[in-house]
C-alpha cells in the first residue's frame, strides 16, 4: 500500500495546504497553488510563486508538547549556519520564516532550492558534515544539550501512551531502555559541537551550483560529535554509512571510530528514531504503526 494514498495522508495534506493558504493571506503574499513534496513526519510544500518551501509540522508536531519551539530552534540554527557560510538551506530571506501558527499547525518557511533528482554520495555527505562541524563547533552556545536524547524521545512516548498506542507496561520498558541508553553514553564523547542531529544524506539538498546543503534542522542541538558520526556512519545502509564515516575521518584527520565505540550512540539513536515513529503511529498508522510495533516488541520481549 502506498502510504501517500491513505486516508491519513490525504487528511494531512488537505489540512496542511489549507493552513498555508490562510498563512499566505495573513502574510499578504500572492495566492499560490501549493505543491506537496513530501508527506511524512512533516508536510513539505513548495510555494512556487514565492520560491519558498514550507515545513508544516503535522505528525511530528502532534507528538511534541511545544512544536513551535522546535521549529523556532530549527530557524535559529538555519540562520546561524547560513551566516557562518555553511552549506545549508536558508530560512526564508524576504518574508518572516517563522515559525508561524496557522489553523493549529506550526509552519517554518525556507528558500526553495528547486527539484531534487539525486542523492548525495557517501563522500559528499561526509564533506558536508565536515563543513558543518568545522564552521559550527563553537556556535549556538545558548542551545540546549542533546535534545535528541531527551525530549525527542520522552515526548512521543508519553503522547503514544495518552492515545492508546502504548500500554503502561510498554512505556515502562521503553523508559528503562532510555535510562540504560543514556547511562551507556555517560562520560563518553570527545568534542562538543553544534550537532545537526539527523545528519544523513536524506537531509541534504543540492542547490543550483551543485553544492549539497543541509536541511531539516529540528533536532539540532549542542552535544558530543559522536552523535552525528553515529548517524552518518549507519545511514542509509551499513556499507554506505561506513564509507561516509571513513571519508569524514579522512577529511578531518580523525581516527575512524571502531563499531564498538559507536555502539552506545547507535543504541540511543535506535530508540530516538523509533520513539518518533511510535508517536507518528498515532496519527499516521498506515505508514508507521508496523515498524513502531516491531521495535516495541523487540524491547519488551
Amino acid at each position: 500500500m502506498d502510504s501517500d494514498l491513505t486516508e491519513s495522508a490525504r487528511r494531512t495534506a488537505a489540512a496542511g495546504t489549507a493552513a498555508l493558504t490562510h498563512l499566505w493571506e495573513r502574510l499578504g503574499l500572492s495566492p499560490e497553488t501549493p505543491q506537496v513534496l513530501s508527506n511524512r513526519g512533516s508536510l513539505m510544500v513548495r510555494m512556487p510563486r514565492a520560491r519558498l518551501v514550507a515545513r508544516v509540522s503535522t505528525h511530528t508536531g502532534a507528538q511534541r508538547q511545544d512544536p513551535g519551539w522546535w521549529l523556532g530552534t530549527e530557524v535559529a540554527v538555519g540562520r546561524i549556519a547560513h551566516a557562518a557560510g555553511v552549506p545549508v538551506v536558508p530560512p526564508a530571506q524576504h518574508v518572516d520564516p517563522g515559525p508561524h501558527e496557522a489553523d493549529g499547525l506550526w509552519v517554518s518557511l525556507w528558500e526553495d532550492l528547486g527539484p531534487q533528482v539525486t542523492r548525495a554520495t557517501p563522500e559528499e555527505s561526509a564533506a558536508a558534515l565536515a563543513a558543518w562541524h568545522g564552521a559550527l563547533a563553537d556556535a549556538g552556545r545558548d542551545l540546549p544539550i542533546m535534545t535528541v536524547a531527551h525530549g525527542v524521545i520522552t515526548e512521543p512516548l508519553e503522547y503514544a501512551v495518552r492515545h492508546g498506542f502504548l500500554s503502561a507496561a510498554e512505556h515502562a520498558a521503553l523508559t528503562r531502555e532510555h535510562e540504560e541508553s543514556l547511562a551507556g553514553i555517560a562520560g563518553l564523547g570527545t568534542q562538543e559541537v553544534l550537532l545537526h542531529g539527523d545528519a544523513h544524506r536524506g537531509n541534504l539538498l543540492r542547490d543550483a551550483d551543485g553544492t549539497w546543503c543541509w536541511n531539516d534542522l529540528e533536532e539540532a542541538c549542542r552535544g558530543p560529535i559522536e552523535w552525528d558520526l553515529a548517524v552518518l556512519g549507519s545511514t542509509p545502509t551499513e556499507e554506505a554509512g561506513r564509507a561516509a564515516l571513513t571519508a569524514y575521518c579522512e577529511i578531518t584527520g580523525r581516527q575512524v571510530p571502531a563499531p564498538e565505540d559507536l555502539a552506545p550512540w547507535l543504541r540511543l539513536r535506535a530508540l530516538e528514531g523509533s520513539a518518533w515513529a511510535i508517536g507518528c503511529a498515532v496519527t499516521f498508522p498506515e505508514r508507521y504503526a508496523a515498524p513502531a510495533r516491531d521495535y516495541v516488541e523487540l524491547i519488551v520481549g
